[in-house]
C-alpha cells in the first residue's frame, strides 16, 4: 500500500483544482441529455409517432451505424426512442470527458514537470494516478446516477432509466482505464490523447460495423458491449458488470506498467523530428496550423459524418413528419416552405452550431498558450502580440470554414446518392456555408473575452452554450420569443426554406471583425498573464 500514500490528499487536490471544470462537465452532460429525454416525450407523444420512428430507423442501415442496434424496435416504446437518440452520443461524451481529464492529471502533469514536485513529497508512486482515476470514476458514477434520476423523474420506467444511464457511465469508466494505460505507453500528453481518442474511434467503427452486420465485432468495442444492456427492451445487467471488470483490469495494467518506466518517460520513446524547421513552420500561421492540424482533422471528420446522417434521412423526411407532425417543431417550419427545405435549413443551423464548438475551442488557443507560459517565450522574440493572435485567428477561420463545409458535403453526398442528383452536393455545400458568419461571431466573441479578461477566457463558452440551448431546444421548451434573438443563427436566412439574402451575412461578418479587432486592441494594452 506504500504506493498509495497521500491518496486522500491528492484526491482533495484534484477536486479543488478542477472544481469548475468538473462542475461544467457534469452540468453540461446531465442538462443536455436530460433535456433530450424531456423533449422526446413531447416529440413522440403517442404510439403512432413512436411506431413511425421505429419504421424509419429500422429500415436505414446508416442510422443504425450512427444511433444503435435498435433493440425493442419490434415492440417500440418511448424508452427505446430515447436509447436510440442519446445512448451512443452520451457514451462518447462521457468517454471524452474521461480521456481529457485523466490525461490532464497524469501524463500532462509529467510533461509540465509538476509531477516531479508532487512526487518529491511523501507521496506514493501510484497515488497521483490513482487520485485522478478515482475522481473520474466518481464523476462517471455521479453523472450516471443523476441521469437515471432525471429519466425517472420525467416519466421513463425505472429499470430502463438505470440501465441506460449505467451503460453510458460504464463506457466512461472503461475509457478512464484506457487513458490511464495510454498515459503509461506514450511519452507526451498529446500522444496520450491521440492514442486514447484513436481507441475511441476504433471502438465506434467496430460497433457500427458489428451492428450493421449483426456480428461479433460489437464485442470488441466497449460501446457495443454497453449497448447490450438492452435498456427499455428486456434489460440485461451483466454487460455493465463486464465493462466494470474491464475498466478495473485496465487500471491494474496501468499500475503495473508504471512500475516499469521512468517518471517522464513512456514505453514508446518519442519520435525524433527534423533538426531544422521548415520555412512554413517558422511562420506564425504555419506554427499554429501544425499545432491544430489534429484537432481540425477530427472536427472535419465528425462534421462530415454528422452531415451524412442528416443527408441519409432527408429523402424520407416528408413522409416521416407527415406520420409525426410534432416532429416538425424541431425544424422551425418556415411559412410556405416544404418539409424537406425546412429540414435542410434546420440541419445547416445545427451543423453550424457544432462547428461553432470547434471555433470557440480553437480561438481559445492564445489563452491556453498564455496560461501555460509559452506565450511569453514567443512574444520575447520579434513576434508582436497582434501578429501572434492574428495567426491563431487565421487558422481558426480556415478550420471553421473547413468544418462547416465538411458538414455540408456530408449532407450533399448522401442525399445526392439517395435521390440520384449529383448537383445536390454543391447545393448542400452552399446551404451549409450560409451558417459560417454566425460561427465567426463566436470567434470574435472569444477573442474579445480573452483580450479583456485573460483569466476568465473560458467564459467565452457561455454565449455558445446559450445558443446551443436555443437552437436545439428552443421550440421544444417553448422559450420566449426574445430568446431567439440571442442566437446569431436567428438573423441568417433559412436557406433553402427562405430566399437567400446576403445582407445579414455581411452584417454578421462585420460584427465578427469588429469583435476580433476589439479583442486585439485589448490584448495589446494589458500584461501577459501566466497561471
Amino acid at each position: 500500500m506504500n504506493g498509495l500514500v497521500g491518496l486522500a490528499r491528492l484526491v482533495r487536490f484534484v477536486l479543488r483544482r478542477d472544481r469548475v471544470r468538473l462542475t461544467l462537465w457534469v452540468s453540461a452532460l446531465v442538462a443536455t441529455i436530460g433535456l433530450s429525454a424531456f423533449s422526446m416525450l413531447n416529440v413522440y407523444p403517442d404510439q403512432r409517432s413512436i411506431d413511425a420512428y421505429a419504421r424509419l430507423f429500422g429500415d436505414n442501415p446508416a442510422l443504425t451505424a450512427f444511433a444503435g442496434p435498435g433493440y425493442g424496435f419490434d415492440h417500440p416504446n418511448i424508452g427505446v426512442v430515447l436509447v436510440n437518440e442519446v445512448q451512443l452520443w452520451g457514451a462518447i461524451a462521457m468517454a471524452l470527458m474521461s480521456i481529457f481529464l485523466v490525461n490532464r492529471h497524469t501524463r500532462a502533469e509529467e510533461d509540465s514537470e509538476r509531477a516531479e514536485l508532487v512526487r518529491s513529497n511523501p507521496v506514493g508512486r501510484h497515488a497521483p494516478g490513482a487520485a485522478s482515476i478515482l475522481v473520474l470514476a466518481l464523476m462517471n458514477v455521479m453523472i450516471g446516477v443523476a441521469l437515471a434520476l432525471v429519466f425517472t423523474a420525467v416519466g421513463y420506467p425505472v429499470a430502463g432509466s438505470w440501465s441506460l444511464a449505467g451503460s453510458m457511465a460504464m463506457v466512461g469508466l472503461v475509457f478512464v482505464g484506457i487513458t490511464a494505460v495510454a498515459a503509461q505507453v506514450m511519452s507526451t500528453g498529446r500522444g496520450t490523447l491521440v492514442l486514447a481518442n484513436g481507441v475511441l474511434v476504433v471502438a465506434f467503427i467496430l460497433r457500427a460495423l458489428g451492428d450493421m452486420a449483426d456480428n461479433w465485432l460489437v464485442w470488441a468495442s466497449p460501446i457495443g458491449v454497453a449497448q447490450r444492456v438492452r435498456a427499455f427492451a428486456d434489460e440485461r445487467w451483466w454487460p455493465l458488470a463486464l465493462c466494470a471488470a474491464v475498466a478495473g483490469a485496465l487500471v491494474v495494467v496501468s499500475f503495473v506498467v508504471a512500475d516499469r518506466r521512468d517518471l517522464g518517460a513512456g514505453l514508446l520513446a518519442p519520435r525524433h523530428g527534423s533538426t531544422t524547421a521548415g520555412r512554413w513552420l517558422v511562420h506564425p500561421v504555419g506554427f499554429v496550423a501544425r499545432q491544430q492540424r489534429g484537432s481540425i482533422a477530427a472536427w472535419v471528420i465528425g462534421l462530415f459524418v454528422t452531415g451524412a446522417v442528416f443527408g441519409s434521412i432527408a429523402h424520407d423526411i416528408d413522409v416521416y413528419i407527415e406520420a409525426n407532425p410534432d416532429f416538425a417543431d424541431i425544424f422551425t417550419m418556415v411559412s410556405g416552405a416544404d418539409l424537406t427545405s425546412s429540414f435542410f435549413a434546420a440541419a445547416a443551423a445545427m451543423l453550424g452550431l457544432v462547428a461553432g464548438g470547434y471555433a470557440v475551442n480553437a480561438a481559445l488557443g492564445p489563452y491556453h498558450e498564455e496560461r501555460a507560459g509559452r506565450a511569453e517565450s514567443l512574444l520575447a522574440s520579434p513576434l508582436g502580440r497582434t501578429r501572434w493572435a492574428a495567426a491563431h485567428v487565421a487558422v481558426t477561420l480556415a478550420g471553421a470554414t473547413l468544418t462547416v463545409a465538411a458538414g455540408g458535403l456530408g449532407v450533399g453526398i448522401t442525399y445526392a446518392v439517395s435521390v440520384g442528383d449529383s448537383g445536390e452536393v454543391a447545393r448542400q455545400l452552399g446551404i451549409a456555408l450560409v451558417a459560417l458568419p454566425a460561427v465567426l461571431v463566436f470567434v470574435g466573441l472569444t477573442v474579445l473575452v480573452h483580450g479583456v479578461w485573460p483569466r476568465g477566457a473560458m467564459a467565452a463558452w457561455a454565449p455558445y452554450t446559450v445558443t446551443a440551448i436555443i437552437v436545439f431546444f428552443g421550440e421544444l421548451l417553448q422559450l420566449p420569443e426574445w430568446t431567439r434573438h440571442l442566437s446569431p443563427f436567428e438573423y441568417l436566412p433559412s436557406v433553402p426554406a427562405e430566399p437567400f439574402d446576403p445582407v445579414p451575412l455581411l452584417v454578421e461578418l462585420a460584427v465578427a471583425a469588429a469583435l476580433t479587432t476589439a479583442g486585439w486592441w485589448a490584448l495589446r494594452r494589458r500584461d501577459i498573464v501566466a497561471t
